[in-house]
């Protein structure tokens, strides 16, 4: 009789230190992967702002991860609203570029409160 396997046994494994694995990653799981280490971010300014909070590094860093952080969350709302995805690496480039000049915005005005 031949052996068949079962197509549970079957493991697929990305091979995380090659260059080549990294290079082929799509923007849309970069984005994914770029909004949960924000979010991580988020969790550790957060404590560390209750800890030291008038430190303006700690609440800089804060705004920049809650910034990229909501950002993000846009392209992910547009993209669920929509259904063109082949937009998603002129989405992400420009959602970007939106998130950069709202917290300049946001930290020339605290530097102006301050």
């Amino acid at each position: 009789m031949e052996d068949v396997k079962n197509s549970g046994d079957i493991v697929n494994k990305r091979e995380v230190l090659t260059l080549s694995e990294w290079r082929s990653t799509q923007i849309g799981m970069w984005a994914w992967l770029l909004q949960r280490f924000s979010a991580l971010g988020i969790i550790v300014f957060v404590t560390l702002h209750l800890v030291y909070p008038y430190q303006v590094l700690i609440q800089t860093l804060m705004a920049l991860c809650v910034c990229f952080h909501a950002v993000l969350g846009l392209r992910v709302i547009i993209l669920d609203l929509s259904k063109r995805v082949t937009l998603q690496k002129v989405l992400f480039g420009l959602l970007m570029i939106l998130g950069a000049v709202l917290l300049v915005m946001v930290l020339k005005l605290r530097i102006f409160y301050f």
